[in-house]
């Protein structure tokens, strides 16, 4: 019987403290996680620009 491996897990912990630094003190965890991901995106859509030219 063969055995069935398990998919790897891909988490990625980033430090609140490290991540502090770029945002106001006034942002709450969800506004900097939403940030993050705002810009994740964009520059995603950038390099997808960039990579059809």
């Amino acid at each position: 019987m063969m055995e069935q491996k398990k998919p790897e897990k891909n988490d990625i912990t980033l430090s609140g403290e490290k991540l502090r630094k770029y945002f106001p003190r006034s942002y709450t965890p969800f506004q900097i996680e939403n940030t993050i991901f705002k810009l994740l995106d964009a520059w995603q859509k950038k390099r997808q620009r960039d990579q059809s030219r």
